[in-house]
C-alpha cells in the first residue's frame, strides 16, 4: 500500500494486488448528512446525483457510456459522514476511469434544469424509502438515539428540504465541501500509484469558495430512549431495539462486535436459536452494530405478527440479561472470533472492497491496518464481553416499531 499527500492537501492511497486484472478507484469527499444544516438537509445526496448530469466535456450519457461501454461500473453513494464516487474497470481502462471521475467532481455544469429533474427523482426515492417499513423504523430509531446530532438525519433529506433545494444552494455546498484537503482518492487492483498521483493533480484546479467545511455537532452522550411508533396498514410489526454504542475509535467496539455475533450473528446465534428455532416466533432475528467516527448503535432487529411482539421482546430481554449476569461461554467467544475474522477477510478480497476500506479509513483518519483490527478482536476476553454487555444493556433502550398496532402490554412496558 502507498500513500501520498499532495501540496494542496489531497490524499491519494492505493493498494497493488499483484494477481488482479482490474482497477477500482474512488473519489471520497468528507461530507455527508451529518454536516448539513436544516436548510441544506439532503444537499450532499442531491449533489451526488447532479454531478452525473454532465460536464463541460461530456454529456450525462457520455459520462455513463465512457465506462459502461468498456464493461465497467460507474456509481456513487452518500452516507452520513462522506460521499463517494467510484468506478470499477479492467486495468487497461484505469486512466479513463480516473479521468471521468475527476471531470465529474471538478467540472460538472450543475444546470438549473438538471437540479429540477433530479429533484423529482429524489422525491421518488424518499417515497420509496417511506414505503419500506424496515427503512422507516431504522431512521426513526437513529433519530432518537442520535437526537440533536446530524447522525440522526436521513441521508436523502426530507420532502420539504428537497422541494426547497435551489441550484445555488447545491453549488454552494459543492464549493464549500469539495476541497482537496478534505478529499481522498483511493484505488486498488492493478494500480500504478505514481500514475494515479499524476492524474488526480487535476483536482488542484477545483473552484472553491465560501467558508471551509461546517463543523459537525458531536453525537450526544445521552440519547432519547423510549418507544417510537409509526402506524402502517401492514401485516407485520417491524421492530428495532437499540442502545447507544461505541464509535470507530473506541476500544469497546471489539467486545461490542463480538457480542453482536454471539447474540444475533447468524443461524447459530442465541437469539436466532431461542426466538426462531425453539419458539417459531419470527422468520429471522439479527443483532448488529452501526459505527460512525465518534458514536455508534447496537441493535436487535426482527419482524413479527403484532400478537407475538411482547413475547419476542421478553425473550430478547432475557437473553441480554443472561449475558450481563453470566457472560458467554469459551466456545461462543471462540466461534464469534472465527466468524468475525472470516467475514472480515472475505469481505475485503476484491479490489473494490479494498478500495472502499482504503478511502474511508484515510478520510476518517483510521490508520489501523486490517491485521491489527483482527488481532484486537482476537485479544478480547470473556470478562471484556461481560463488561461491555453490562455497559450496553444497562442503558435504557430505544424501541422503534412500524406496524398496524402495538399491544397495550408493550406500550406499558416500553413507553
Amino acid at each position: 500500500m502507498r500513500r501520498t499527500v499532495l501540496p494542496n492537501g489531497l490524499t491519494v492511497v492505493s493498494e497493488t494486488m499483484a494477481s488482479s486484472r482490474t482497477f477500482s478507484v474512488g473519489v471520497f469527499a468528507g461530507v455527508g448528512s451529518r454536516h448539513e444544516s436544516a436548510a441544506r438537509h439532503g444537499a450532499s445526496h442531491f449533489l451526488e446525483h447532479v454531478l452525473f448530469k454532465g460536464t463541460k466535456r461530456r454529456t450525462a450519457e457520455q459520462i455513463s457510456a465512457a465506462v459502461e461501454s468498456r464493461g465497467g461500473e460507474l456509481n456513487a453513494y452518500t452516507t452520513k459522514e462522506y460521499t463517494c464516487f467510484y468506478a470499477r474497470v479492467l486495468a487497461d481502462d484505469g486512466d479513463l476511469a480516473v479521468d471521468v471521475l475527476t471531470d465529474m467532481v471538478t467540472a460538472s455544469r450543475v444546470r438549473s434544469a438538471d437540479v429540477d429533474a433530479e429533484r423529482a427523482v429524489i422525491l421518488d426515492e424518499i417515497a420509496m424509502h417511506a414505503d419500506d417499513p424496515s427503512e422507516v423504523v431504522s431512521e426513526q430509531v437513529a433519530d432518537a438515539v442520535f437526537a440533536g446530532s446530524g447522525l440522526g438525519q436521513m441521508v436523502i433529506g426530507s420532502p420539504a428540504s428537497i422541494e426547497a433545494m435551489s441550484r445555488d444552494l447545491v453549488v454552494k455546498h459543492w464549493r464549500q465541501h469539495y476541497r482537496p484537503a478534505s478529499m481522498v482518492v483511493a484505488a486498488a487492483g492493478d494500480v500504478d500509484h505514481d500514475r494515479l498521483v499524476e492524474q488526480v493533480a487535476a483536482l488542484d484546479a477545483m473552484p472553491v469558495s465560501g467558508p471551509g467545511p461546517r463543523a459537525v455537532v458531536p453525537a450526544p452522550a445521552v440519547s432519547q430512549p423510549g418507544l417510537v411508533v409509526t402506524r402502517r396498514r401492514i401485516e407485520q410489526v417491524q421492530a428495532v431495539l437499540a442502545y447507544p454504542g461505541p464509535g470507530l475509535f473506541d476500544d469497546r467496539r471489539y467486545p461490542s462486535g463480538l457480542l453482536a455475533a454471539v447474540l444475533g450473528g447468524g443461524m447459530a446465534s442465541r437469539l436466532f436459536v431461542e426466538v426462531r428455532e425453539r419458539r417459531g416466533l419470527t422468520y429471522g432475528i439479527d443483532a448488529g452494530e452501526t459505527t460512525y467516527s465518534d458514536a455508534g448503535m447496537w441493535s436487535v432487529e426482527f419482524a413479527c405478527a403484532p400478537d407475538r411482539l411482547g413475547t419476542i421482546l421478553d425473550v430478547v430481554a432475557g437473553q441480554l440479561d443472561q449475558v450481563v449476569e453470566h457472560g458467554v461461554t469459551a466456545t461462543e467467544l471462540a466461534d464469534a472470533k472465527s466468524q468475525m475474522r472470516g467475514q472480515t477477510v472475505l469481505s475485503y478480497e476484491s479490489p473494490s472492497s479494498r478500495m472502499g476500506r482504503l478511502g474511508t479509513s484515510a478520510l476518517l483518519g483510521d490508520s489501523r491496518p486490517l491485521d491489527e483490527v483482527l488481532e484486537r478482536y482476537d485479544a478480547v476476553t470473556p470478562d471484556e464481553i461481560r463488561l461491555e454487555a453490562a455497559r450496553l444493556f444497562g442503558q435504557r433502550p430505544t424501541l422503534g416499531l412500524v406496524g398496524p398496532r402495538v399491544p397495550a402490554a408493550v406500550t406499558r412496558r416500553w413507553g
